[in-house]
């Protein structure tokens, strides 16, 4: 019976997070014009940018170039476009960062996509519900919807290595450790 909690509280939170993602959805800046009263819109516009030209790119596990990269890669490389340092596994992106309630275009959003119970894949908050990520499933980079429930369901929570945006997409969810909350 607390297993079944768990997932319960789980499902509750990410439920909770995509809500939020996807019904600020239409009030977020396209992905291409984060909005200039944010101090960090060049920044974000960067890493967007970068990360939009590396759609159909190919999934390479460890890979952090644009000859083939994973998910941790493809934030370490976008992050780097825009002169931002960050950490090389989804992992130590999660627990570096800083934990966001509420994401803008740029940010980043963390999953638990193994049984390990444990951060595994990390992707780009897009704006307007969707994210970009390098996907093992597909072998590609792609932008996808996050209102499906493979991503609803799977979801731990947002993060920033900007300052904290003032508004955006809410986000629930998240844990210091790399394990998700329940």
């Amino acid at each position: 019976m607390r297993i079944r909690s768990c997932v319960r509280r789980s499902f509750v939170v990410s439920s909770w997070l995509l809500a939020g993602l996807l019904g600020l959805g239409g009030c977020a800046t396209s992905p291409t014009s984060p909005s200039h009263g944010d101090p960090h819109h060049v920044a974000r516009q960067r890493i967007l940018g970068a990360a939009e030209r590396l759609i159909g790119t190919p999934y390479v596990l460890g890979g952090g170039s644009p000859s083939g990269m994973d998910c941790s890669g493809l934030v370490q490389y976008a992050y780097s476009q825009a002169g931002i340092r960050v950490p090389r596994t989804s992992v130590e992106q999660f627990r570096a960062g800083q934990p966001q309630r509420r994401v803008q275009p740029g940010d980043l959003l963390f999953f638990r996509t193994s049984g390990a119970g444990v951060v595994s894949h990390v992707g780009i908050y897009a704006g307007q519900g969707q994210m970009i990520h390098a996907s093992s499933g597909s072998q590609r980079i792609r932008k996808v919807n996050l209102n499906t429930p493979y991503w609803q369901q799977r979801m731990v929570g947002g993060a920033t290595f900007l300052d904290p945006p003032r508004r955006g997409a809410v986000v629930r969810g998240g844990a210091a450790n790399g394990r998700p909350p329940g």
